[in-house]
Protein backbone atom coordinates (compact mmCIF):
# COMPACT_ATOMS: atom_id res chain seq x y z
CA UNK A 1 0.00 0.00 0.00
CA UNK A 2 2.77 2.60 1.19
CA UNK A 3 4.68 1.95 -2.33
CA UNK A 4 1.40 2.27 -4.63
CA UNK A 5 0.92 5.85 -2.59
CA UNK A 6 5.08 6.67 -3.21
CA UNK A 7 4.36 6.04 -6.54
CA UNK A 8 1.88 7.45 -7.25
CA UNK A 9 2.81 10.73 -5.64
CA UNK A 10 6.39 10.62 -7.40
CA UNK A 11 4.07 10.34 -11.07
CA UNK A 12 2.26 13.61 -9.85
CA UNK A 13 5.72 15.52 -9.37
CA UNK A 14 6.24 14.19 -12.76
CA UNK A 15 3.53 16.06 -14.46
CA UNK A 16 6.00 18.94 -14.13
CA UNK A 17 9.16 18.11 -13.67
CA UNK A 18 11.60 15.77 -15.77
CA UNK A 19 15.13 15.87 -14.17
CA UNK A 20 18.13 16.49 -16.31
CA UNK A 21 20.78 13.51 -16.89
CA UNK A 22 23.14 12.92 -14.45
CA UNK A 23 25.38 14.53 -17.29
CA UNK A 24 23.63 17.56 -17.36
CA UNK A 25 24.00 18.28 -14.03
CA UNK A 26 27.34 18.28 -13.10
CA UNK A 27 30.15 20.80 -14.39
CA UNK A 28 33.94 19.43 -15.84
CA UNK A 29 35.28 20.32 -12.64
CA UNK A 30 32.98 18.40 -10.16
CA UNK A 31 33.60 15.02 -12.56
CA UNK A 32 37.15 15.27 -12.01
CA UNK A 33 36.62 15.94 -8.70
CA UNK A 34 34.52 12.13 -8.19
CA UNK A 35 37.29 10.72 -10.53
CA UNK A 36 40.32 12.05 -8.20
CA UNK A 37 38.45 9.92 -5.39
CA UNK A 38 37.45 6.93 -7.11
CA UNK A 39 39.76 4.81 -4.82
CA UNK A 40 37.65 4.87 -1.34
CA UNK A 41 35.43 2.17 -3.61
CA UNK A 42 36.76 -1.28 -3.00
CA UNK A 43 34.86 -2.96 -6.11
CA UNK A 44 32.19 -2.62 -8.73
CA UNK A 45 29.56 -3.18 -6.50
CA UNK A 46 30.06 -0.37 -4.34
CA UNK A 47 30.75 2.02 -7.37
CA UNK A 48 27.24 0.89 -8.72
CA UNK A 49 25.66 1.77 -5.15
CA UNK A 50 27.61 5.09 -5.38
CA UNK A 51 25.97 5.87 -8.93
CA UNK A 52 22.66 5.24 -7.88
CA UNK A 53 22.33 7.17 -4.56
CA UNK A 54 23.77 9.88 -6.66
CA UNK A 55 21.26 9.57 -9.15
CA UNK A 56 18.59 9.12 -6.55
CA UNK A 57 20.07 12.32 -4.47
CA UNK A 58 19.91 14.62 -7.55
CA UNK A 59 16.39 13.39 -8.24
CA UNK A 60 15.15 14.87 -4.56
CA UNK A 61 17.67 17.63 -4.65
CA UNK A 62 15.69 19.18 -7.79
CA UNK A 63 12.11 17.54 -7.08
CA UNK A 64 12.15 19.39 -3.77
CA UNK A 65 12.68 22.83 -5.78
CA UNK A 66 9.72 21.89 -7.78
CA UNK A 67 7.75 21.54 -4.54
CA UNK A 68 8.53 24.54 -3.07
CA UNK A 69 6.78 25.99 -6.87
CA UNK A 70 3.93 24.48 -5.36
CA UNK A 71 3.98 25.61 -2.10
CA UNK A 72 4.90 22.23 -0.55
CA UNK A 73 7.73 22.15 1.91
CA UNK A 74 9.52 19.23 2.63
CA UNK A 75 12.14 18.24 5.29
CA UNK A 76 15.25 16.81 3.62
CA UNK A 77 16.95 15.80 6.86
CA UNK A 78 13.69 13.82 7.79
CA UNK A 79 13.95 12.35 4.13
CA UNK A 80 17.10 11.02 4.76
CA UNK A 81 16.76 9.75 8.44
CA UNK A 82 13.52 7.69 6.56
CA UNK A 83 15.56 6.16 3.94
CA UNK A 84 17.92 4.90 6.53
CA UNK A 85 15.41 3.48 8.90
CA UNK A 86 13.97 1.74 6.15
CA UNK A 87 16.90 0.03 5.17
CA UNK A 88 18.05 -0.75 8.44
CA UNK A 89 14.42 -2.02 9.16
CA UNK A 90 13.50 0.15 11.98
CA UNK A 91 10.99 2.76 11.62
CA UNK A 92 9.89 5.09 14.19
CA UNK A 93 6.05 5.32 12.74
CA UNK A 94 3.86 2.70 12.19
CA UNK A 95 3.09 1.54 8.60
CA UNK A 96 -0.55 3.18 9.13
CA UNK A 97 0.72 6.27 10.13
CA UNK A 98 2.89 6.17 7.35
CA UNK A 99 0.04 4.94 4.73
CA UNK A 100 -1.88 8.05 6.30
CA UNK A 101 0.73 10.80 5.92
CA UNK A 102 1.41 9.72 2.40
CA UNK A 103 -2.36 9.67 1.39
CA UNK A 104 -2.40 13.52 3.14
CA UNK A 105 0.74 14.39 0.76
CA UNK A 106 -0.77 13.28 -2.41
CA UNK A 107 -4.38 14.78 -1.89
CA UNK A 108 -2.15 17.97 -1.22
CA UNK A 109 -0.08 17.72 -4.07
CA UNK A 110 -3.37 16.66 -6.75
CA UNK A 111 -4.66 20.13 -4.85
CA UNK A 112 -0.97 22.31 -5.73
CA UNK A 113 -1.21 20.59 -8.91
CA UNK A 114 -4.34 21.87 -10.12
CA UNK A 115 -3.83 25.54 -9.08
CA UNK A 116 -0.65 25.00 -10.99
CA UNK A 117 -1.96 23.74 -13.95
CA UNK A 118 -4.80 26.53 -14.18
CA UNK A 119 -2.21 29.41 -13.61
CA UNK A 120 0.53 28.13 -16.12
CA UNK A 121 -3.13 27.59 -18.32
CA UNK A 122 -3.67 31.17 -18.41
CA UNK A 123 -0.18 32.40 -18.72
CA UNK A 124 0.49 30.48 -22.18
CA UNK A 125 -2.68 31.95 -23.36
CA UNK A 126 -0.98 35.44 -22.52
CA UNK A 127 2.04 34.91 -23.42
CA UNK A 128 0.29 33.21 -27.39
CA UNK A 129 -1.59 36.78 -27.90
CA UNK A 130 1.51 39.02 -27.74
CA UNK A 131 3.64 36.61 -29.44
CA UNK A 132 0.92 36.55 -32.21
CA UNK A 133 0.65 40.54 -32.07
CA UNK A 134 4.28 40.99 -32.41
CA UNK A 135 3.86 38.37 -35.62
CA UNK A 136 1.14 40.31 -37.16
CA UNK A 137 3.71 43.23 -37.46
CA UNK A 138 5.80 40.97 -40.14
CA UNK A 139 6.23 41.99 -43.61
CA UNK A 140 3.56 38.81 -45.22
CA UNK A 141 2.16 37.68 -42.16
CA UNK A 142 -1.85 37.01 -42.28
CA UNK A 143 -4.28 36.41 -40.08
CA UNK A 144 -7.95 34.32 -40.78
CA UNK A 145 -11.06 34.68 -39.51
CA UNK A 146 -10.46 31.40 -37.32
CA UNK A 147 -7.31 33.18 -35.75
CA UNK A 148 -4.74 31.32 -37.67
CA UNK A 149 -1.78 33.13 -38.66
CA UNK A 150 1.02 32.74 -41.28
CA UNK A 151 3.50 33.48 -43.95
CA UNK A 152 3.69 32.01 -47.01
CA UNK A 153 7.08 31.62 -47.73
CA UNK A 154 6.73 29.47 -51.46
CA UNK A 155 3.35 29.39 -52.73
CA UNK A 156 4.41 25.95 -54.61
CA UNK A 157 2.34 24.61 -57.51
CA UNK A 158 -0.20 22.30 -59.11
CA UNK A 159 -3.26 20.69 -57.42
CA UNK A 160 -5.38 22.69 -54.80
CA UNK A 161 -5.31 20.90 -51.06
CA UNK A 162 -9.00 19.10 -50.13
CA UNK A 163 -9.38 17.84 -46.45
CA UNK A 164 -8.97 13.83 -48.30
CA UNK A 165 -5.68 15.14 -49.48
CA UNK A 166 -2.98 12.76 -48.65
CA UNK A 167 0.02 14.91 -48.38
CA UNK A 168 4.03 14.33 -47.10
CA UNK A 169 5.76 17.12 -45.25
CA UNK A 170 8.68 17.71 -43.31
CA UNK A 171 8.08 20.32 -40.52
CA UNK A 172 9.49 21.79 -37.17
CA UNK A 173 7.04 22.87 -33.99
CA UNK A 174 7.98 25.11 -31.61
CA UNK A 175 6.31 27.05 -28.26
CA UNK A 176 6.15 30.92 -28.18
CA UNK A 177 9.04 30.63 -25.65
CA UNK A 178 11.79 28.97 -28.65
CA UNK A 179 11.18 25.29 -27.44
CA UNK A 180 11.34 22.93 -29.86
CA UNK A 181 8.54 20.27 -29.17
CA UNK A 182 8.41 17.99 -32.40
CA UNK A 183 10.49 17.73 -35.77
CA UNK A 184 10.34 15.07 -38.42
CA UNK A 185 13.98 16.35 -39.66
CA UNK A 186 15.30 15.26 -36.55
CA UNK A 187 14.01 12.03 -36.82
CA UNK A 188 15.33 12.11 -40.63
CA UNK A 189 12.05 10.93 -42.21
CA UNK A 190 8.76 13.21 -43.58
CA UNK A 191 5.33 12.22 -42.21
CA UNK A 192 2.60 11.15 -44.42
CA UNK A 193 -1.14 11.74 -43.56
CA UNK A 194 -4.81 12.60 -44.80
CA UNK A 195 -5.27 16.67 -44.22
CA UNK A 196 -8.64 15.93 -41.98
CA UNK A 197 -6.68 14.00 -39.31
CA UNK A 198 -4.77 16.62 -38.08
CA UNK A 199 -5.62 19.67 -35.97
CA UNK A 200 -7.58 22.23 -37.27
CA UNK A 201 -4.44 24.83 -38.09
CA UNK A 202 -3.06 22.45 -40.29
CA UNK A 203 -6.13 21.34 -41.97
CA UNK A 204 -6.48 25.33 -42.61
CA UNK A 205 -3.31 26.54 -43.33
CA UNK A 206 -1.79 24.15 -45.41
CA UNK A 207 -4.82 24.59 -48.10
CA UNK A 208 -2.92 28.14 -48.75
CA UNK A 209 -0.33 26.19 -50.66
CA UNK A 210 0.77 23.83 -53.20
CA UNK A 211 3.00 21.17 -53.84
CA UNK A 212 6.84 22.21 -52.82
CA UNK A 213 5.45 25.03 -50.84
CA UNK A 214 6.52 26.06 -47.25
CA UNK A 215 4.52 27.94 -45.19
CA UNK A 216 5.09 29.56 -41.26
CA UNK A 217 1.60 28.87 -39.36
CA UNK A 218 1.07 30.69 -36.03
CA UNK A 219 -2.19 28.31 -34.49
CA UNK A 220 -4.26 29.91 -31.55
CA UNK A 221 -5.13 27.12 -28.66
CA UNK A 222 -8.41 26.79 -30.52
CA UNK A 223 -7.06 25.47 -33.46
CA UNK A 224 -4.24 23.02 -31.84
CA UNK A 225 -4.76 21.20 -28.87
CA UNK A 226 -6.42 23.81 -26.89
CA UNK A 227 -6.25 23.48 -23.06
CA UNK A 228 -5.69 20.20 -22.11
CA UNK A 229 -2.64 20.43 -24.53
CA UNK A 230 -0.31 17.25 -25.15
CA UNK A 231 2.67 15.23 -24.34
CA UNK A 232 5.56 18.11 -24.42
CA UNK A 233 2.94 20.70 -25.51
CA UNK A 234 1.12 22.80 -22.22
CA UNK A 235 -2.58 23.46 -21.95
CA UNK A 236 -3.43 26.82 -23.91
CA UNK A 237 -0.63 26.71 -25.96
CA UNK A 238 -0.27 28.64 -29.45
CA UNK A 239 1.70 26.95 -31.50
CA UNK A 240 4.23 27.86 -34.70
CA UNK A 241 5.13 25.73 -37.25
CA UNK A 242 7.36 25.61 -40.12
CA UNK A 243 6.44 23.52 -42.80
CA UNK A 244 7.37 21.76 -46.28
CA UNK A 245 4.95 20.33 -48.60
CA UNK A 246 6.61 17.68 -50.18
CA UNK A 247 4.25 15.58 -51.68
CA UNK A 248 0.59 15.68 -52.49
CA UNK A 249 -1.93 13.03 -53.79
CA UNK A 250 -5.63 13.81 -54.23
CA UNK A 251 -7.42 10.25 -54.82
Amino acid sequence: MIFFLLKRIILLFLLFYIPNSYAEIHSTSQTQSYLENKKIFKNENEKTGYALGVSLGNYVNQSFSHQQKLGIKLDKNSLLLGIQDAISNHLQLSNEEISNILETLEKKIKKATKIQIKKNEKENLIQGQLYMKKFSEIKGAHKTQSGLMYIIENPGEGEKITENTEITVHYKGFLVNGVEFDSSYNRGKPVIFVLKDVILGWQEGLKYIRKGGKIKLVIPPALGYGNTGLNGIPGNSTLIFDIELIDVKNN
